[in-house]
């Protein structure tokens, strides 16, 4: 009951006022009045996660006796996906369906979520396994690569995705578990 309370109370007046202000610069940059929207609603909810707003990571700080700033820090760190996939929105309006086929608008989405999977591989470093600090460097590349439309960069992300799920279950397999 909190959680929709919050939302009604907070998410729509964000998404008034964001969209205002962005939404029609964003068309000015001819950017289509769908991804435009998606891009302004995307920025207004994630003002709660984020600091120095971050209502919902200062709430949940309260409730658990956390440190509020800590919190709201991590909150970013989980959400970083989020702060990129607006941008895909403008650079990619297939993945809103708009000016494309159905078969193109799933493939530009099944490779966005293989990037945001690989984007989370960079910032939590792990998958099977820990995953060393090159290989997240890598990862990063590939993610914004699978995010990037193109099919030369859906290549390049897809290439680094199945090589470092290759190399994540050998370092898996080759762990020994803690007796």
């Amino acid at each position: 009951m909190i959680f929709f309370i919050h939302e009604i109370c907070f998410s729509i007046p964000s998404y008034i006022i964001t969209s205002s202000i962005a939404a029609p610069a964003l068309f000015k940059l001819g950017i289509p009045n769908a991804s435009a929207h998606m891009f302004s609603f995307y920025f207004a909810m994630f003002a709660n996660l984020t600091p120095p707003v971050a209502l919902a990571a200062f709430a949940a700080a309260g409730v658990s006796g956390g440190n509020p700033m800590k919190t709201g820090w991590t909150s970013v760190r989980l959400a970083i996906a989020g702060f990129i996939i607006p941008y895909i929105f403008v650079l990619s309006p297939q993945l809103m369906l708009i000016n494309t086929t159905l078969a193109e608008g799933l493939l530009t989405t099944a490779t966005a979520a293989l990037g945001v999977f690989l984007l989370a591989v960079a910032c939590e470093g792990y998958v099977y396994a820990p995953v060393a600090l090159p290989l997240r460097v890598v990862a990063l590349a590939g993610a914004l690569c699978l995010m990037i439309p193109g099919f030369q960069t859906d290549i390049v992300g897809a290439a680094v995705l199945v090589g470092l799920i290759m190399i994540q279950k050998k370092k898996k397999a080759n762990l020994k578990p803690a007796a």
